[in-house]
């Protein structure tokens, strides 16, 4: 079985676009060093560990609003993870 990315533009993937903002807005800081700079390959996995929780949480608000379409029972949770 051949597992293809989802969202994908010109070989860019919705993770890898996450993972782009969320390190460009992490250079952007002020009290960002030039040693961090430097370590790119630590920044990185920084960033795709972000990008991968973004599109974990992505999926599950998917299933939610998917579930409360077909279940009018179904209160999604909010911000603090009970049930509305």
């Amino acid at each position: 079985m051949t597992i293809q990315a989802m969202f994908t533009a010109e070989g860019m993937t919705l993770r890898d676009w996450f993972a782009g903002q969320v390190l460009a807005a992490r250079l952007a800081r002020p009290d960002t060093t030039p040693a961090e700079v430097q370590n790119g390959a630590e920044l990185a996995a920084w960033a795709y560990g972000v990008a991968k929780a973004m599109m974990a949480q992505r999926e599950q608000l998917l299933a939610e609003e998917e579930r409360a379409l077909w279940d009018p029972e179904f209160a999604p949770p909010g911000p603090s993870g009970q049930a509305k």
